[in-house]
């Protein structure tokens, strides 16, 4: 049975949506006699009001929608911190939604925030392509992070400045077999995956790419066929920390050393690479700053709707940790 709307009443009770909305929420503007009309062809169709929604449309400019990819990458959790420091400071609400790592919930998370009538939205991770991100933006405003869609405003780090500099980091200890665990193939992030591409080209060497995922597991399986394998690589770049982390765990399964046997490099810096158990060498995109700057742009539009799209790209810096040393000596 299809879901009964705000429309199917007002066309119930011969009135406009807006006076329908008005009515549910007991606002002025509406005359009891005609108040009493559309809650008695609301009853008769069987319709339920949104209350969250109602609630949050009556904010007006002061709720924020903010959508994660994940919460298993502490990333997320940092880009969440630096969202609700500009959110609390300009009392503004916060709704969140979260997708899943394939990307299968994207769709169905940004159409709960936009039921709900966030003023705008913050993507972190969102794996839709770029026009179905303009589409979205059509809708009602986003603010893209972590990867730039023109004409949207967009908050990004340096990812291919970044790569460059890990790979050159394991050139420059002597290392030659470097492999890349990449994103999921068909994935719209790729800008880390072309500078580890191009360090390594530039250096003479051919790059070894293995598509793999955003989970740890599957790093940690993809990683174990490297070491595994003939003429396995002495280091190991992965496209975040938590594939950094998964390979890792390989190198504990096979009993290797990480930073001595075999070089793990990571990237973004999350929380969990800076643990001691951990201490990762890892590329540092500081998700609290981007989540802040995120936000301040989500402000800036809601105050200028008009104005052209904003492209905010900051500078990624190397951490070197334990996880990376010398090339071993070939025998």
């Amino acid at each position: 049975m299809p879901r009964i709307t705000m429309e199917d009443v007002a066309r119930a009770a011969g009135v406009s949506r807006a006076l329908v909305s008005l009515a549910y929420r007991d606002r002025p503007g509406v005359s009891a006699e005609t108040r009493a009309r559309i809650l008695e062809a609301g009853a008769a169709l069987g319709y339920t009001p949104n209350r969250i929604a109602a609630q949050l449309a009556g904010n007006g400019g002061n709720t924020l929608g903010v959508f994660l990819q994940d919460l298993h990458n502490d990333l997320f959790a940092d880009f969440y911190e630096g969202i609700v420091e500009v959110a609390d400071a300009g009392s503004k609400e916060i709704v969140l939604s979260i997708g899943t790592i394939d990307g299968s919930r994207d769709v169905a998370a940004l159409e709960t925030l936009h039921q709900l009538r966030v003023d705008v939205i913050l993507v972190g991770g969102l794996q839709l392509d770029d026009e179905a991100i303009r589409a979205l933006s059509a809708r009602v405003p986003v603010v893209c992070v972590f990867r730039a869609v023109s004409g949207v405003d967009s908050v990004v780090s340096d990812d291919r400045f970044g790569a460059v500099a890990a790979t050159q980091h394991l050139l420059d200890l002597g290392h030659r077999r470097i492999a890349f665990l990449a994103n999921p193939p068909g994935n719209v992030y790729g800008h880390r995956r072309e500078g580890y591409e191009a360090a390594m080209l530039g250096a003479g060497l051919k790059p070894r790419v293995v598509a793999s995922s955003y989970a740890r597991h599957d790093a940690a399986r993809d990683t174990v066929a490297l070491l595994d394998a003939h003429h396995p690589p002495t280091a190991v770049f992965a496209h975040n920390d938590q594939a950094a982390l998964g390979a890792l765990d390989a190198l504990a399964l096979r009993g290797l050393r990480a930073g001595q046997d075999v070089s793990v490099v990571g990237y973004d810096n999350s929380s969990v690479s800076r643990f001691p158990g951990s201490a990762l060498t890892t590329v540092d995109v500081d998700g609290v700053s981007l989540g802040r700057s995120a936000a301040e742009v989500a402000l800036l539009r809601l105050d200028d709707p008009a104005a052209p799209a904003r492209l905010l790209n900051s500078t990624p810096a190397l951490v070197v940790r334990s996880t990376t040393g010398p090339a071993p000596q070939q025998h």
